[in-house]
């Protein structure tokens, strides 16, 4: 019983542990990535703009699609992300990573109608074209008189925002375990303490229950454990006396049955004989060994028949 108390103890706190690390993972490693994700939207529109004012004299001057696709590798270089140049009507006019001429009409991507319709636009979606998760930021190119040329879209992939969300997970799992680790050692050394007046209690108790109505066990502080130790030590104290008691009154019964001159015999509620006299054992021919514990009718063979 004692070893199941003291995991009872241990295993709620490391139960517990390990779900506020479960917890602490998720949710930080959740505001690690949304931070990433804001700081990543600002660099992009950020760039996209610069981007923009760029290129911006490029188009009105007509410049070639072939230019424009050398302009946008020359760009995406320095930056490490996808550059891509949008015209008015969709039609792709320079791209950094793909063959402009394969690409789709780009007017109802999401991130160009937000950057057409309210000045900037970001979008994260899978990417066909490449294979993988992009997130995009586009914001339009101005032109002469409030013209709008086209429109300019920086894309980053987030396989190192995911791979780096995934590492801090792994980290803080792993820390977690340790800690879950040493909380369970930690836990398990406290219940051991907590139960030890138990277990010799357990002790005490057994002992008592064996005949050994003289053994105790000094309290080891004022707690409820202690009051416990206390109360056992006390019901000990009354069982010894209740059976010194006993004890007494049997040997002095015994002392005066023994000097009756009259039998005497007394049987429980079966009829067996738990008590019998000098006197008795005479009369009946027998002796305590053989009459103590055997019913009536064997001990005393030659009574009367009851009518």
């Amino acid at each position: 019983m004692v070893p199941r108390l003291r995991w009872r103890i241990a295993l709620p706190y490391v139960a517990l542990i390990l779900s506020a690390t479960l917890g602490l993972t998720v949710y930080v490693s959740n505001q690690v990535r949304q931070v990433r994700l804001d700081d990543l939207e600002g660099d992009l529109l950020a760039d996209a703009r610069l981007l923009a004012e760029g290129v911006a004299p490029y188009l009105e001057a007509g410049t070639g699609a072939e230019a424009l696709d050398e302009l946008a590798r020359l760009w995406a270089a320095p930056l490490g992300a996808r550059v891509t140049i949008i015209g008015a009507d969709g039609v792709v006019r320079g791209e950094s990573h793909e063959d402009r001429a394969q690409m789709d009409n780009h007017l109802s991507r999401f991130e160009v109608q937000a950057a057409l319709d309210a000045g900037q636009g970001i979008s994260r979606r899978y990417s066909a074209t490449l294979g993988y998760e992009m997130m995009y930021a586009a914001v339009p190119i101005p032109g002469g008189e409030g013209r709008v040329l086209g429109v300019m879209r920086v894309a980053l992939p987030l396989d190192e925002i995911e791979a780096g969300a995934t590492r801090l997970r792994q980290n803080i799992l792993l820390v977690g375990f340790l800690i879950a680790v040493l909380a369970a050692l930690l836990a398990e050394v406290l219940a051991g303490h907590t139960t030890r007046p138990l277990r010799e209690l357990t002790g005490v108790a057994e002992r008592m229950a064996a005949g050994d109505l003289n053994a105790r066990l000094f309290p080891s502080g004022r707690d409820e454990v202690g009051q416990l130790t206390r109360a056992f030590n006390h019901m000990g104290d009354r069982i010894r006396e209740q059976v010194t008691s006993l004890a007494e009154e049997q040997a002095r019964l015994a002392a005066v049955l023994n000097h009756m001159a009259d039998g005497v015999l007394i049987t429980d509620e079966s009829g067996r004989v738990r008590l019998i006299n000098a006197a008795a054992i005479r009369l009946l021919e027998t002796d305590e060994q053989r009459a103590l514990g055997r019913p009536f009718a064997q001990v005393a063979r030659y009574y009367p028949p009851i009518e």
